[in-house]
């Protein structure tokens, strides 16, 4: 694996472009590990220190197929293991680091057009829909570590996880930064995302931030 690519390819698309497919088959892929770029590495890193933060990867069909329409699956000790694709797109089953050594085959099942797959780096938070701002300040300091240890000598080229997006199935909902004094403030909302730097200046006394609802993923930027 080439560290390199680790550090550019926050988002890869077109990745599967060369997958055309004019009608419904089931056809070989490639490797699983094609699928999953960077996961091995990121299973690498000791388990307690990647709590707060995932690789993601979501898969889009270039011709508009919804993703309840997009199989993807591989074979292990004589069974179908599915990708499990939600109704996001999103790949809710991760392999692990023993499946993509042995790199099995991965098998498509999609009635036209290409793919494209988009990997992204993700917080797993505790609690909700309320949080503490040590959470959010861990998630982006375990990222930003583990993107730094992977880099090396390239670390200076690396991006810097600083804001965190709380995407919400429909529109975005109340969202306020509980400070330590108890004071308040609206966080910035717009269409289905909350977006906060817990890091800033203007955030540096930061205690915890309230939301309406529940997100449905947490994605981690610069």
């Amino acid at each position: 694996m080439r560290i390199s690519a680790l550090i550019i390819a926050s988002v890869l698309t077109g990745f599967l472009s060369s997958i055309a497919l004019a009608q419904s088959v089931e056809r070989e892929a490639g490797p699983l590990p094609r699928f999953f770029p960077h996961q091995e590495t990121y299973l690498e890193i000791e388990a307690e220190r990647r709590t707060h933060f995932r690789l993601t990867y979501t898969v889009a069909s270039e011709a508009g197929i919804p993703p309840s329409e997009i199989e993807m699956w591989y074979e292990k000790d004589g069974a179908r293991v599915s990708f499990e694709i939600d109704e996001r797109g999103r790949i809710t089953h991760r392999p692990d680091a023993e499946t993509l050594a042995d790199a099995p085959s991965v098998f498509i099942n999609q009635e036209g057009g290409g793919m494209s797959l988009n990997m992204q780096f993700e917080a797993t938070l505790p609690d909700g829909p309320n949080y503490a701002a040590a959470d959010l300040n861990l998630a982006l300091g375990q990222a930003n570590h583990a993107m730094r240890e992977a880099a090396g000598v390239a670390a200076l080229f690396a991006p810097n996880f600083r804001t965190l997006i709380f995407v919400f199935d429909g529109p975005a909902p109340s969202a306020t930064a509980i400070m330590a004094d108890g004071s308040t403030r609206p966080l910035t909302a717009q269409e289905n995302r909350v977006v906060i730097r817990p890091r800033d200046r203007a955030m540096r006394n930061l205690a915890r931030i309230e939301l309406g609802e529940m997100p449905a993923r947490v994605l981690l930027d610069s």
